[in-house]
């Protein structure tokens, strides 16, 4: 039987880009596509955003990058925005994120063997090397050996990062790391350039997905230098579904019209 597992993405999602959601489709299907004895059917891929609360850069709030994420994976069946990282109001080691999301995975779907793969780009593997003026490590080290022995890597390459020739320098097992590209759409957007953009008038449609998009625009976001959102207002909203849930995977829609109708109700969140 094929092994299961979910993915997990970590940022500031700062607003979200159609690159974000092509890291998780990509990583999927690599992931689908290896020979039978080591393919994953992955069966969620999730977002975590980073809390507002202790990041230096003004971000836009909590619940304003949990709206936006989940306007962009709206038209998806398996990809989701959670909160938990966010609502700790506090940094939180990417390490004991994938710890919670594995765990809770493997209580709602009943298997112990359950993977949790951290998705992410070329530039965030190659910062496990980087040193802080104080010659401390920027990562710790058993941090990044257990997020790539413990959990499994899956990593997308971008230009001018080596994200192979940096794990090779930790002298980490390979065995649960995966370097891929994107050949079919690769592209260099990022959340700085659509900030930018706005920021300027531009227009960042077909740079993220139209809902995200229209959002922006309607809550002004990243218009002006003042920041978007000091502070997280409390989470009244559906993005941390309840993995608690006896649900198999096949009936992960089953709440689809209740969904339909929530979204049609006014979003509560930060106006500006």
């Amino acid at each position: 039987a094929k092994r299961r597992a979910i993915l997990l993405s970590c940022g500031s999602f700062n607003p979200p880009t159609l690159a974000h959601l092509r890291m998780m489709e990509i990583a999927r299907d690599h992931l689908h596509s290896l020979p039978s004895s080591l393919r994953y059917s992955i069966l969620k891929g999730i977002f975590s955003p980073v809390s507002s609360t202790y990041v230096h850069k003004p971000l836009a709030s909590d619940e304003h990058r949990l709206n936006m994420l989940d306007k962009a994976t709206a038209s998806s069946g398996w990809m989701r925005a959670d909160d938990w990282e966010a609502k700790r109001g506090e940094w939180t080691r990417t390490r004991e994120v994938l710890s919670h999301h594995r765990a809770a995975a493997r209580r709602k779907w009943k298997d112990d063997d359950l993977d949790c793969f951290l998705v992410c780009g070329g530039d965030l593997v190659d910062s496990f090397a980087r040193f802080l003026p104080d010659g401390t490590r920027l990562w710790a080290e058993e941090d990044v050996r257990s997020i790539v022995e413990d959990y499994g890597i899956v990593v997308i390459n971008r230009a001018g990062s080596s994200p192979a020739a940096t794990l090779a320098g930790f002298g980490l097992s390979s065995q649960r790391c995966f370097t891929v590209s994107d050949e079919a759409c690769p592209n260099d957007v990022s959340s700085t350039r659509l900030r930018d953009a706005v920021k300027e008038g531009k227009s960042i449609r077909y740079c993220t997905p139209d809902g995200v998009v229209d959002y922006i625009l309607n809550n002004r976001l990243y218009a002006s230098t003042v920041p978007a959102a000091a502070a997280a207002t409390p989470f009244s909203h559906k993005w941390s579904e309840n993995i608690e849930q006896n649900r198999s995977p096949e009936n992960d829609d089953d709440t689809s019209q209740k969904e339909e109708k929530e979204q049609q109700q006014p979003l509560k969140c930060n106006t500006l």
